[in-house]
């Protein structure tokens, strides 16, 4: 897929972003350890049926934004995400989030609904189920590397490109990880940025004071019915954690686990991915 770099100006940052097609607008939302040009797949199915797809840079990940990420938590990115809707259009706009971008979509479904028509999310469940996971010790053992990014020392010595490796090969089998992706986690400000949004986890000296008052909705159940996705074969957040997602979304809201895919949906199946997509935003 040929993206054009395109940059949103908001009252926020300038976030640059790859933008293709022409059509209605889906905000795609990359996450962890990702890019946007990951969205390539699933982007060209989109473009084809009409719909212009504009995927930004979380902030902080790109060459531009590396230095503007004083906050790293879950509001903040979903304040910008808010900002890109806005600026975008007039109208709400359709959104797909993927990993840290799924927080981003439900978050910002839960505290912006004038500015969302449709969403979905890839890979992690909804903002307000995903406290329930951390009660497996399974899974808590796949998250490692959220525990190992707290530690000061450890965690920028270990997030490299083995890590990255490793980390795609579980949980997407049989994917390599991307050049694209290899070459932004190459810059040392870009991890440090990735270790800032993990620590913001635990970390409240990380949350903007700002937007506290957004948490008493932003993790309750969004009231614009969500589309999760999860993949069967998904090596970091497995199918059972979606088993009560049902409870955390609203009514009308659908959770499809999609045969033979792994974490990186948008890679590992882009067409049924789209065509679930296409049929949600219908």
């Amino acid at each position: 897929m040929r993206f054009d770099e395109i940059v949103i100006r908001t009252d926020r940052l300038d976030f640059p972003a790859l933008a293709a097609g022409d059509g209605p607008v889906v905000v795609c939302w990359h996450g962890f350890p990702d890019h946007p040009a990951s969205f390539g797949p699933l982007a060209e199915r989109l473009v084809a049926a009409g719909r212009r797809v504009v995927a930004p840079f979380l902030r902080g990940h790109h060459p531009s934004t590396v230095d503007q990420l004083p906050f790293g938590d879950g509001l903040t990115l979903a304040a910008d995400a808010a900002a890109v809707n806005a600026a975008l259009s007039s109208e709400p706009l359709d959104v797909i989030g993927h990993d840290i971008g799924a927080g981003m979509a439900g978050r910002l479904a839960a505290t912006r609904t004038d500015l969302v028509r449709r969403v979905v999310t890839m890979s992690v469940p909804p903002p307000a189920a995903l406290s329930r996971i951390f009660a497996d010790p399974a899974q808590q053992q796949r998250f490692f590397y959220l525990f190992m990014f707290q530690v000061p020392g450890v965690a920028e010595a270990l997030l490299n490109d083995t890590l990255i490796e490793y980390l795609w090969r579980t949980w997407s089998p049989g994917l390599t990880v991307p050049d694209h992706v290899r070459e932004m986690y190459a810059d040392p400000a870009v991890r440090a940025n990735a270790l800032k949004l993990y620590r913001a986890n635990f970390d409240r000296s990380l949350h903007d004071p700002a937007l506290a008052h957004l948490a008493q909705v932003s993790e309750k159940p969004a009231e614009i019915p969500m589309l999760v996705l999860a993949g069967a074969d998904d090596g970091c957040v497995t199918p059972e954690n979606y088993a009560g997602a049902a409870t955390a979304l609203a009514p009308g809201s659908r959770v499809e686990v999609v045969a033979g895919g792994g974490h990186f949906l948008q890679l590992d199946r882009p067409d049924e991915v789209a065509a679930l997509a296409l049929d949600w935003f219908r």
